[in-house]
């Protein structure tokens, strides 16, 4: 998959000075990429928290998440390293490792007593995720039970300085909705609510499109959550031209200051329209297609924003910012070192 660096006219903040020591990779589970990108067999590498992470399926479809150094001589796995059944292969030497990550076979003398690590992964609504904890601890929550909906059939990456607070921080970052993205009505319908990993809000807004301005001219209403800083899932439904639609919003650190911001989006029609299948397969893909690629120009005003921002961490609010500082006290439980000021 192709996925673009962000560019801009002025060199970004170094990482040290745009995200201060209150900022290490917050604990969760994030994204590494789509279910579908790993066939039976498929061996790719994803960059995560400032190192490489091995992600492959094996021949029956498991799929694991493991560090790609292969513990006999160092081989990088994801260089070569190919799928023989329920196996992994190192390039190296042929020394081949079960999905618990021991060696269960090599080509020559008995299997040394050695293991890769294996990482905690789950693949829930088409995305794979990764657990990530500063001091190595187990998952400490689980994904939660989604809709159908919020399962993407498309998305796309784009990679910049930033950290996933930040990123998160946005949604209730009331005043640059109308400032940034020319919202004409934007309401809170229920205020903030957390529930320990979690963090959810309902809004009410209406913009008018450019190009199409009388395609969405009346007032919808807009829910997300949080998944940790992982993830946000925006579920929209548009009773007028029978659609629902979810958005995804991914952002995860590959190094210090630096994120992979995914985007990915399903829409999905209702069946009182009474469209033969392919048909309606076609214009759902389609669809889904259309708003990611909207949603990716859309959020490009807050990309550029977030590549040269640095963190404040006493801003200077006035009444109309929305509740920044309760969401920042919600950030801190992911943090295992210090506060998320």
């Amino acid at each position: 998959m192709r996925v673009r660096t962000y560019k801009s006219v002025h060199q970004a903040r170094p990482a040290d000075e745009a995200f201060p020591a209150p900022f290490p990779y917050p604990a969760g589970w994030f994204c590494v990429g789509f279910s579908r990108e790993w066939a039976p067999g498929t061996v790719r590498t994803r960059p995560f928290m400032g190192a490489d992470v091995l992600v492959y399926r094996t021949r029956s479809g498991t799929l694991r998440v493991t560090r790609p150094y292969c513990p006999h001589l160092g081989a990088h796995l994801g260089a070569g390293g190919a799928v023989d059944g329920e196996l992994l292969v190192c390039p190296f030497h042929r020394f081949a490792f079960a999905v618990d990550g021991s060696c269960a076979r090599t080509p020559y003398g008995a299997p040394p007593k050695a293991s890769l690590d294996v990482l905690p992964s789950r693949e829930a609504y088409g995305i794979v995720w990764v657990w990530h904890h500063a001091d190595g601890a187990p998952p400490g929550w689980e994904l939660p039970e989604l809709p159908a909906l919020a399962r993407p059939r498309a998305f796309c990456a784009v990679e910049l300085a930033g950290h996933p607070q930040d990123v998160m921080e946005n949604f209730v970052d009331y005043g640059h909705v109308t400032e940034l993205h020319g919202l004409e009505y934007f309401e809170v319908l229920t205020e903030p609510r957390s529930d320990g990993p979690f963090y959810s809000m309902t809004f009410l807004a209406r913009r008018t499109l450019p190009l199409f301005p009388s395609l969405l001219p009346s007032v919808q209403e807009i829910g997300f959550q949080l998944l940790g800083l992982g993830g946000a899932v925006i579920l929209i439904d548009v009773p007028r031209y029978r659609i629902r639609a979810a958005q995804w919003m991914l952002p995860t650190p590959i190094g210090p200051g630096r994120i992979r911001y995914w985007l990915a989006a399903n829409v999905v029609t209702d069946s009182a329209l009474r469209l033969p299948s392919p048909v309606r397969r076609s214009v759902e893909r389609a669809s889904s297609a259309g708003m990611n690629r909207w949603t990716l120009h859309d959020t490009g005003t807050d990309l550029f924003v977030f590549h040269h921002k640095a963190y404040l961490s006493h801003p200077k609010l006035n009444s109309g910012d929305g509740p920044i500082g309760a969401f920042r006290n919600w950030a801190r439980q992911f943090y295992a070192s210090g506060p998320a000021g």
